[in-house]
């Protein structure tokens, strides 16, 4: 059982991804407030970045996962056939 949370959770990569996309976002909100849109409009790009690499490296770690784990179908199947 332990197994199956440790690769629930996030990876470390996909962490610090996340934590960059949140932190561009605190500073753009902060940047936004003491210029203008035009000149902050950069940190809300790199925000937005570092959003998309991050669903992109977890939707593809969940596709991994997803094709690596055998289905209840065929361990049952394999069961089976042991027997």
């Amino acid at each position: 059982m332990t197994a199956q949370l440790t690769n629930s959770f996030m990876k470390l990569r996909e962490i610090i991804l996340l934590a960059a996309a949140a932190g561009f976002l605190v500073i753009w909100i902060a940047e936004y407030q003491r210029t203008t849109f035009g000149d902050s409009y950069w940190l809300l790009m790199l925000f937005l970045g570092f959003l998309l690499a991050f669903q992109y490296v977890r939707s593809k770690r969940i596709e991994q996962k997803k094709s690596v784990s055998p289905t209840v179908k065929q361990m049952v199947e394999k069961k089976k056939k042991k027997k």
